[in-house]
Order: C-alpha cells, then sequence, then structure tokens
C-alpha cells in the first residue's frame, strides 16, 4: 500500500473512488466531478496536504484537507474521508493520518478539524483513537413548510444580493454562533457564482438575511437582529425563499443555539442529521 499526496489528482478517477467509498454509508450518495470540483473550492481544499492510499496504481482510500485559519489557529478540515468497501479493516485512515501529519506541522497546520454523522459509531471511534475529540454537535434540517407570513411581511423589503455585494462585516450581528466550515463566509466567497444573499429590513436598514443556494434551496446561513427578534421577521424570510425552494434543507445548526433550533421546528423542519464537530490539537 501506498500513501501519497493528491496534487497531481485526476477528478474524473477520483470521483469514481469516492462514490464507491461512499456507496453504503450512513446517508448514501453518489456525486460528479463538477460536484466534488464546486464542493472543494468552496472548503478550501489543498490538494498537496490531502492524502490517498494506493493498491497496486488504483486508489482504495482517502482524505481531503481545507486549509484556513479557524479561530486564530491554522487548521487542515477533513472534508472527505474515505474507504473502498474491499480495503475496510486494514486501518488505512490511521495510516493515511500518521502520513499526514507530520506534513501537515511542517505546513505549520496547528489542528485538524472535521465531521461526523452521530450515528457512525465506527468512524467517531477511529477518530478518537487517532486523539479527535469532539467539540461541538451541529444539527442539520430539512423538509419543506407552509404558512402564512405574519402581518410585518406586507411592511418590509426583501431583497436579494450578490455574495460580492453584501457587506458581511454586519454578519456577526445576526449570529448566534459562528458557522461551521463548509457554511462560513469564506466558503460561499470561493463560490460566489453559486449563491444569493438575501436581506430584509426596510430601505438601507438590514434587520436579517439568509444565504441559500441559488439552485437548490440550500441555506447555509441565517440570522435576525437580536432586537428585531420575535416581529415575524424570521416567518417572512423564510416564506420567501420556501416560495421559491419547496425543499428546504439547512446543515450545521449549532445544538446549543436552542431559539433557532426551536424556530426551525416551529416552521416545519425535521431533524435530518445530527453530527459531531471533532478537533484535534497537533
Amino acid at each position: 500500500m501506498i500513501i501519497k499526496s493528491l496534487e497531481n489528482i485526476n477528478l474524473q478517477e477520483f470521483t469514481t473512488c469516492f462514490n464507491e467509498a461512499f456507496s453504503d454509508y450512513v446517508v448514501p450518495f453518489k456525486v460528479s466531478p463538477d460536484y466534488l470540483a464546486e464542493r472543494f473550492t468552496g472548503a478550501g481544499i489543498q490538494y498537496n496536504l490531502s492524502f490517498g492510499a494506493f493498491s497496486q496504481d488504483e486508489q482504495v482510500a482517502f482524505i481531503m484537507h481545507g486549509i484556513e485559519e479557524h479561530n486564530d489557529k491554522k487548521t487542515a478540515f477533513d472534508i472527505g474521508t474515505g474507504v473502498i468497501p474491499k480495503h475496510r479493516g486494514e486501518r488505512l485512515v490511521a495510516q493515511i493520518y500518521n502520513h499526514a501529519i507530520p506534513i501537515l506541522k511542517q505546513h505549520n497546520v496547528q489542528k485538524c478539524l472535521l465531521e461526523v454523522i452521530q450515528t457512525n459509531e465506527k468512524a467517531i471511534k477511529a477518530y478518537s483513537n487517532l486523539g479527535f475529540e469532539i467539540k461541538r454537535e451541529l444539527v442539520c434540517f430539512k423538509g419543506s413548510i407552509d404558512f402564512k407570513p405574519m402581518a410585518i411581511h406586507k411592511k418590509v423589503c426583501i431583497n436579494t444580493v450578490s455574495p460580492n455585494k453584501f457587506d458581511w462585516t454586519m454578519a456577526h450581528s445576526f449570529w448566534n454562533f459562528a458557522p461551521s466550515w463548509e457554511q462560513s463566509v469564506q466558503a460561499i466567497l470561493r463560490n460566489p457564482h453559486l449563491y444569493d444573499v438575501i436581506t430584509i429590513g426596510k430601505q438601507d436598514a438590514v434587520y436579517g438575511y439568509a444565504v441559500i443556494n441559488s439552485k437548490q434551496g440550500n441555506v447555509l446561513q441565517f440570522g435576525i437582529l437580536k432586537e428585531r427578534r420575535n416581529q415575524g421577521l424570521g416567518h417572512s424570510l423564510f416564506h420567501w425563499i420556501w416560495k421559491r425552494h419547496s425543499v428546504i434543507s439547512i446543515n450545521n445548526v449549532d445544538k446549543r443555539d436552542i431559539k433557532s433550533i426551536q424556530f426551525l421546528k416551529r416552521i416545519g423542519l425535521n431533524v435530518h442529521v445530527e453530527q459531531y464537530e471533532m478537533e484535534k490539537i497537533l
């Protein structure tokens, strides 16, 4: 078994390995090379710091790393780890990490970060054995909503703006907790053509916002100013989104954000998946 960097990756061939590795995943899915290219761009993938295991020139396992500052530490985020079924049980993930960590340290990476579905007990145990610790719990929602907006809906303006034209310096004022890696401001701005920022307010005053995938209706971020909450603005914002996207998904709401979770359940969304965010200091 050879473990090496993926700096010369052929994305078409890699997609075959990726799909085989996730064919029996907790939440099975199949992707295209174009999907992976967009997702990897958003996550800030550095192929020279991503690694794969190869058996007789066939790629059989991988760990893909996005690299950027996270809470003031240079961080390698594991955007995807996979092993094709016939090579399970060979501790390839541990072998790849043992190969990768000294190289990450050489590039001044200070910690590794990943997300794992809470029911994936084998993966959680494997990561724990490698020194990863659970830092927070994340809740993913999916569903269709159907309700009438409140009276305030007629008194506010809802506008769409490109991520490149939105004033991101105000974003923190809407948050209860910081977005996770793939929902971060940096991830949005790496693929601005994929997203719209929906603002709600009056004239030049923005009271709340949401970032959505323009085609699919996935909500990456949303929030209302603390002093403007409980006035129906959130209902109006999601009613606007629902009118254009019949099925809405929202990934990685911090489980400590009880009020947002209660709101999302109240408007009809259901918990789809729960994840752990795990961290290892190098």
